[in-house]
């Protein structure tokens, strides 16, 4: 598998006052406060907002996929299935930039993709290819199984959200007891 690698030190502070707080599978974390929840369309999604972009821009999508316990696959099949629906504009492939966020509550490992994309369930581009676009995928392990959130768009607009995508990671813990 090609990659470039990369530590993510915890230097960054989570989404803050401004931020929703949102519980899943027993965890909770927090949200930017212009993210707008929509209702989940699958029983694989726990959480769905849209991201919105500026006056004309189109928006984005942040996603939280939960497969169930062992269930959504390695790390690095999920890299390669990711990676494969991204090409360059010449139809050459693109690297991802995956890095372990260290120090961060829970073990999680950060993907970033940008070129070209057509979103698919499996291996390889279907539908409408979007140029221009950006994905930022991470596997977080909790006792439960692996959760998979996605922040997906416009290259511009999902890089100008990928603190808060680290800060919602970050700051995956626990939720307290009742």
């Amino acid at each position: 598998m090609r990659a470039l690698f990369a530590a993510l030190l915890l230097t960054s502070a989570p989404a803050g006052a401004e931020g929703q707080r949102v519980e899943f599978l027993g965890h909770h974390s927090e949200v930017p406060a212009g993210w707008v929840p929509q209702p989940v369309v699958s029983r694989m999604r726990l959480l769905q907002f849209e991201v919105p972009g500026e006056a004309g821009v189109e928006s984005g999508q942040f996603v939280l996929y939960y497969f169930g316990p062992g269930q959504g696959g390695s790390v690095e099949a999920n890299v390669e299935r990711w990676r494969s629906q991204f090409s360059r504009p010449d139809g050459a492939e693109v690297e991802a930039v995956i890095a372990r966020l260290e120090g961060a509550i829970l073990p999680a490992t950060l993907v970033e993709l940008e070129g070209s994309y057509a979103r698919s369930v499996g291996m390889g581009q279907v539908g409408e290819v979007l140029p221009d676009r950006m994905l930022l995928a991470a596997v977080v392990e909790t006792p439960q199984g692996n959760l998979h959130p996605q922040l997906h768009g416009p290259a511009d607009l999902v890089r100008g959200q990928r603190e808060a995508f680290i800060a919602f990671l970050r700051g995956i813990a626990a939720a307290p007891p009742p």
